[in-house]
């Protein structure tokens, strides 16, 4: 019987899986000219933020130097085998909510958790075109130490943060990040399945 239950959750884990690279592959991603929309659009948000006093506190960077060095030092080692992704990984924080960008041991993909208000989920990403495009339509930038998003709605990508994702801190275990989910039981049974089931990983050590 134990058996039979464990075959039962692996199958699920496969299929849940292959509908994520079902839908990846389906989702319309920006145009050139959309891309520069947004990014500068983002870029403006940025300034904006940085020549406020209260949105400015915001976006400070409050990591130790250790916090950089070791963040750094995974980055490093991802870059390795994943130079497009890596330098995405990390945790980066905003207004009440943050994202946290796994490497996978599945070849061009990371994991995204976003946590907010003691809820969250997961996507898978992969790199298109200078940004993640992930399976719920997604689509992560960068801008040094910033983190910009965008989700297609209605057929245009609109902003999807109020106070840009900042200074990037080196990503925890599974186990740690779920206890900021703490109004969401069900969905951190579903966050732990996906996690595995897309070779979501800590480690530097990249199994392939």
């Amino acid at each position: 019987m134990k058996m039979r239950s464990l075959l039962i959750i692996g199958s699920s884990l496969v299929m849940l899986m292959a509908n994520h690279s079902s839908v990846l592959a389906q989702i319309r991603q920006p145009t050139n000219a959309e891309l520069r929309r947004l990014r500068q659009e983002f870029q403006q948000v940025i300034k904006s933020a940085i020549n406020n006093s209260v949105s400015a506190s915001y976006i400070q960077d409050r990591r130790t130097q250790n916090e950089k060095n070791n963040r750094k030092s995974f980055v490093n080692a991802w870059s390795k085998v994943e130079p497009k992704l890596a330098p995405f990984m990390g945790v980066w924080s905003g207004y009440e909510s943050s994202k946290h960008i796994y490497p996978s041991n599945i070849r061009g993909r990371v994991c995204v958790i976003w946590t907010s208000d003691g809820s969250g989920g997961m996507d898978t990403g992969v790199f298109s075109n200078g940004f993640i495009k992930t399976s719920r339509g997604e689509v992560l930038f960068k801008e040094g130490n910033y983190l910009g998003s965008a989700l297609l709605k209605n057929g245009k990508f609109i902003r999807n943060y109020d106070i840009p994702f900042n200074s990037p801190r080196p990503l925890g275990s599974l186990t740690k990040l779920l206890e900021y989910m703490y109004d969401a039981q069900a969905e951190k049974i579903t966050v732990s399945q996906q996690f595995q089931a897309a070779g979501c990983t800590t480690s530097t050590t990249i199994n392939r």
